[in-house]
């Protein structure tokens, strides 16, 4: 190739490389420009953003106009500092209410059929927990059934009786017998009637014993008229019914299993109300009085305090730790204090202090944490999380969450609870 060509060669692809190079230098520097907004903005810049919008849903702000408050009696005090009692810490455990336990016993000897329930159930007032062949009731059942053909045929006896002895009494009066025949005749009445009312004493007797035992007086009817002549095999299986509401705490059976009165078979507790027993130390017992309030701690529920009530203090000081067992009753409905737990219970021991508080009834509980409403503005209201500790004289003691002076929600604080799951995601709408 000559000089001159390869020069033209050269210039001819210097033109659109070097086109190329100018426009790749003019998007790059163009792009900020021109690079699309809204759905198609960088994932850097989502990132820095997208959080925004969920900030409204998490304020906790509970909004409730001014018709509501006064349709609910919404009351505000403020949060004030008031004087407490020092509390004693001591430490306990969460024990049955002894009034509240059921032990479940049969009534007679007997062969279980059937157990309807299981360790740890939740079982309501009726509800049946098992059911048994009850011997000691089909030997009643028997001798039901005899007495009572006997005391038909002492009835018809007496019947015959009763016939003969109007006959002798006419032939009497016409001289056609003896007097001594015919006081033989009323003196084998007199018998028949003394055995009718004895076959019918001992009716009685049985039917008493039958009733003890759960028949009723339409099972008595069917026992008697021989409509179902196997009923007296049916109505003989017997059926424990739990006589209180609550949990099987204790399970000592098994289908087949010969029981009596002496097996304690199951155990009912009702712990919508607990004991909480606790170790007092034989110096700080002059602290302790019944009827006082006591402020008590889980480690389930950090954080939070239980409310409850001191009912006895212990006559014994353990040797080996010398502590005195005291008793608190404490309420739980919704069961979250569970047989067992290790608890810390703040007795007050007689000396004050002064500590931020408010009303108790501004204390609200939500997901198992405690919370007040503090007024924003007239229909606004902060729900926040606080710590409880002790309560006197209307007043929960407050270790976090408020200032003094902060106006709360005292009366319809339960409206303000209600108001604030209902804005929760699958709360009411």
């Amino acid at each position: 190739m000559s000089a001159r060509s390869f020069r033209l060669f050269a210039v001819g692809w210097a033109g659109p490389v070097s086109l190329l190079a100018l426009g790749t230098a003019l998007g790059y520097l163009g792009y900020p420009w021109v690079a699309p907004s809204g759905d198609g903005a960088s994932l850097e810049d989502t990132h820095l953003h997208g959080g925004e919008s969920d900030a409204a849903d998490d304020s906790g702000i509970v909004h409730i106009p001014h018709d509501l408050q006064s349709a609910n009696g919404l009351e505000i005090r403020r949060a004030e500092v008031r004087p407490f009692e020092s509390p004693l810490h001591v430490t306990g455990t969460v024990s049955a209410d002894q009034t509240r336990v059921a032990r479940i016993r049969p009534l007679a000897r007997g062969v279980v059929d059937q157990v309807f329930v299981q360790l740890g159930d939740r079982v309501n007032q009726g509800d049946p927990l098992l059911s048994y062949d009850n011997i000691d009731l089909g030997l009643a059942i028997g001798e039901f059934r005899a007495a009572n053909a006997d005391l038909r045929s002492t009835g018809t006896n007496l019947e015959v009786s009763e016939t003969i002895l109007a006959r002798s009494r006419e032939m009497l009066e016409v001289e056609a017998v003896a007097r001594t025949e015919h006081d033989v005749v009323e003196a084998e009445f007199r018998s028949a009637q003394a055995q009718v009312d004895s076959a019918r004493a001992l009716v009685a007797k049985f039917e008493e014993q039958l009733h003890r035992f759960g028949l009723t007086e339409e099972d008595l009817d069917r026992l008697t008229q021989g409509e179902d002549p196997d009923y007296h095999r049916t109505v003989s299986h017997a059926t424990l019914r739990t006589p209180s509401s609550g949990i099987v705490t204790a399970y000592d059976v098994g289908q087949g299993e010969v029981i009596d009165p002496s097996s304690e078979l199951l155990t009912v507790t009702d712990i919508s109300v607990v004991w909480v027993l606790a170790g007092v130390s034989e110096r700080d017992l002059s602290a302790v009085r019944v009827g006082k309030p006591v402020s008590i701690q889980v480690s389930t529920y950090p954080g939070e305090s239980f409310r409850g009530l001191i009912t006895h203090t212990g006559d014994m000081v353990e040797q080996e730790s010398r502590t005195a067992r005291v008793r608190c009753v404490v309420r739980n409905p919704d069961g979250r204090l569970k047989l067992g737990m290790f608890a810390t219970v703040d007795i007050p021991s007689g000396s004050t202090y002064d500590s931020l508080a408010v009303p108790s009834e501004a204390v609200q509980n939500i997901h198992g944490r405690p919370v007040i409403f503090v007024r924003r503005s007239a229909t606004e209201f902060e729900l926040r999380q606080v710590e409880t500790r002790l309560e006197s004289d209307g007043w929960v003691e407050l270790l976090s969450g408020v200032s003094a002076g902060d106006a709360v929600i005292a009366a319809g604080s339960a409206l303000a609870k209600a108001e604030a799951l209902h804005d929760e995601p699958g709360g009411a709408h």
